[in-house]
């Protein structure tokens, strides 16, 4: 039984970034299959507000159409309250007693970990992906330090690295300029559409 990856965020807008790295991580882990979660409100973004969860998973669902191994879940969403991952992994678990995950960060996260709620429960129920980011050569290192032997349970990926952000995204649709190059294609008509980040 191949892991599979799970990759969680805000998603506002889901980006080609995304989906590129989604795509290595599935390769290079060999996972089965990589399901993409977005957040209700991420504890790092509370207060913050761009476009509503239904668009998110709206945009988030159409990324991913027609891509083999991917899909995407509403579970945070219906939760309803502040997405915290060991809760969204407790629910996986309880659904897919035997599979194991790998959940997808960044390594720039990686530092961040243990602010994570509940993170020593966390690492019993997942192992992390990280995926590396120049200047953060010494993470593994760090984490050893932090959680002594669960550092095990992070593993680095090295991928090609994607100039692409949410954030940016958001500024050009506000300036008017175009974002064809930065989404999928359906992602950036719904948001036109929709007239979202105006």
């Amino acid at each position: 039984m191949r892991p599979w990856g799970i990759l969680g965020g805000s998603f506002d807008p889901i980006h080609n970034g995304h989906i590129l790295l989604a795509q290595e991580v599935r390769d290079r882990l060999q996972l089965e299959k990589v399901i993409f979660i977005p957040a209700y409100v991420a504890p790092h973004k509370i207060g913050q507000s761009f476009a509503s969860a239904a668009d998110r998973f709206a945009m988030t669902a159409l990324a991913v159409e027609g891509i083999n191994d991917f899909s995407v879940s509403d579970m945070e969403l219906r939760r309803g309250s502040v997405s915290y991952t060991v809760d969204t992994m407790l629910e996986l678990r309880k659904m897919y007693p035997r599979q194991e995950f790998y959940f997808i960060i960044g390594a720039d996260s990686v530092p961040q970990l243990k602010t994570w709620n509940r993170i020593e429960e966390l690492f019993s129920l997942v192992k992390f992906a990280a995926v590396y980011r120049p200047g953060y050569e010494d993470v593994l290192d760090r984490a050893r330090e932090d959680f002594g032997r669960q550092a095990e349970r992070i593993v680095m990926v090295h991928t090609t690295e994607y100039d692409v952000s949410s954030t940016a995204i958001r500024q050009k649709v506000q300036a008017g300029q175009s974002i064809s190059d930065m989404v999928p294609a359906a992602v950036a008509e719904y948001i036109e559409k929709n007239g979202l980040y105006r």
